[in-house]
């Protein structure tokens, strides 16, 4: 598979897509298009984003793999090759794994993420065989490789290259405790992989030729995430820091708490929306929403940050 064209495809902000739900606690896939139509519009295209669905901003741990298919050919239906969507495919059963990565193939999705096995402790053999099992299965999807550490389980590089020797796998979704080593593997694996910092550190990833980082800001604010990748891409790597410095990681600081608080990732960016005259809606168990504290610490920080829509 054409590295070139793999990292002309999965390039710029990441976005990973909610998973909305109705009062009920169902799925509600109007909500889900019509935050997909909104990141579109509003610039998320292909060359400059990517969707992720069914991710874990997707809840994927709290729907039936029905539920994930169908949250998937949603995302990929309402983008409609505008936008390349990448299809969360991590499970504790690699059966599922596979199923998902068909259906992701069936439905016309760019690519699939998948990470290590967990629950049982993950170790490079098993990691290979999740990965060679999945490839074998597909004809022509791209895998993403997701580094989960915070599941107990820092893949090494050499893993990371073993990996990319799959001639479909060739994206790299990339975090690490230790900084030299996230460094070395965005520079061991760039020229081989589009390589996604999942760590904050857009300007390291792109100055060592990363391909795009994952963001749950662009969800409430594309503009601003966007203006950082045009910043990146033409080389102007103050600029684009000082932006992330100013309003990411201030983001990312009142976001880690509240992801940390509610149990997930989407009730935080939920809340932001519902501030800003959009769809949120409910999260199911074991998440809770925001209570009126958090929401009005987030209103307060969304504010400062001038963040644009917030009611």
């Amino acid at each position: 598979m054409n590295i070139a064209e793999v990292k002309a495809t999965l390039r710029g902000p990441m976005v990973p897509v909610l998973t909305h739900y109705k009062s009920d606690l169902s799925i509600d896939h109007a909500a889900i298009r019509e935050n997909v139509r909104t990141l579109v519009g509003r610039g998320l295209t292909r060359g400059q984003g990517v969707l992720l669905a069914g991710g874990a901003g997707g809840d994927f741990p709290m729907l039936t793999l029905d539920e994930r298919k169908q949250v998937a050919k949603t995302v990929v239906e309402t983008a409609d090759g505008r936008t390349p969507v990448v299809v969360g495919a991590q499970d504790t059963h690699v059966w599922h794994c596979i199923e998902m990565a068909r259906w992701a193939e069936e439905i016309g999705a760019y690519g699939i993420q998948l990470s290590p096995a967990y629950y049982y402790p993950a170790n490079e053999e098993t990691t290979w065989r999740v990965f060679e099992a999945v490839h074998e299965a597909t004809r022509r999807i791209v895998l993403m490789v997701y580094n989960t550490h915070w599941e107990g389980y820092d893949m090494p590089l050499d893993l990371v290259a073993r990996l990319s020797e799959l001639p479909r796998c060739r994206s790299l979704k990339w975090s690490t405790p230790d900084s030299a080593r996230y460094v070395r593997g965005v520079a061991h694996n760039a020229a081989r992989m589009a390589v996604v910092d999942n760590q904050g550190l857009y300007v390291m990833n792109h100055l060592l030729g990363g391909a795009g980082f994952v963001t749950h800001l662009c969800t409430i604010w594309p503009e601003h995430e966007l203006a950082i990748w045009k910043l990146l891409e033409t080389g102007d790597y103050p600029a684009a820091q000082k932006k992330v410095t100013d309003v990411t990681w201030a983001w990312c600081d009142v976001y880690g708490r509240l992801v940390r608080a509610t149990g997930a990732e989407g009730p935080a960016v939920k809340a932001a929306l519902e501030l800003c005259g959009r769809p949120g809606g409910p999260s199911r168990l074991p998440i809770r929403a925001l209570s009126d504290a958090e929401r009005r610490e987030l209103r307060a920080v969304l504010v400062d940050l001038g963040t644009p829509d917030v009611k």
